[in-house]
């Protein structure tokens, strides 16, 4: 679902950006790229290492100041046995984020190609997880974090219900911050980019990563 909105949200902005890029393209700003993504804990004890990708288009208010909205994905590979030490089966974890952020950028530094920039805002979350659809999970099996982890619940006397696992997602809203730096291509605005922003969805067990993230920028 979230990622419809994405693409719908992503069709609006540069929809109602074009008409300002015809005019002045100085007012236009865009950024892709994609990277490595670094969870940290609760969600580190639950998911690895990964690759994300980001992308997104915005408005220049000045110089300095712009309005961005973008889309993130990131993979959330499991570090761990899911449901059982033996005949675990196989899960997956993704991550899909629409965000609206400020970000104040100084593209020069002593007349340099080198500028940097500060980026925060918020948006809404979307963890999407899934596992085996045929795989049962056992009768009496111990209640661990885990299962909160992946959007299911304990049953009473802290067991699991026996039940077929198939795919749930979990929503909420959430906030980023980070720093960026930037290598300016040419006069026309493009720039190379690297960029660390920190993440955090306030879900019930809450989605906490760093993903650094390198690409190209307009503006």
């Amino acid at each position: 679902m979230l990622k419809k909105i994405a693409t719908l949200v992503s069709v609006l902005a540069l929809v109602s950006i074009l008409p300002l890029f015809a005019q002045d393209y100085s007012k236009f700003a865009f950024d892709i790229g994609g990277g490595v993504s670094t969870p940290l804990r609760p969600t580190a004890d639950y998911v690895g290492v990964s690759g994300e990708f980001t992308t997104g288009a915005g408005y220049n208010i000045d110089k300095h100041n712009s309005i961005l909205g973008e889309f993130m994905w990131v993979g959330m590979p499991s570090n761990i046995f899911i449901l059982q030490p033996v005949n675990a089966p196989f899960g997956k974890i993704n991550l899909y984020t629409v965000t609206a952020n400020y970000r104040y950028r100084v593209d020069k530094l002593g007349g340099s190609p080198f500028g940097v920039y500060a980026i925060a805002g918020g948006g809404w979350y979307e963890r999407t997880m899934a596992v085996d659809k045929n795989y049962v999970v056992p009768s009496f099996t111990p209640c661990q974090p885990i299962y909160t982890w992946w959007g299911y619940a304990c049953g009473p006397g802290d067991y699991v219900y026996t039940a077929t696992v198939a795919s749930k997602a979990v929503s909420a809203g959430g906030v980023d911050a980070g720093v960026g730096f930037t290598i300016r291509l040419s006069d026309t605005g493009w720039k190379f980019y690297v960029e660390s922003r920190y993440n955090y969805a306030f879900s019930r067990i809450p989605s906490t990563l760093i993903p650094v993230t390198f690409g190209i920028r307009f503006n």
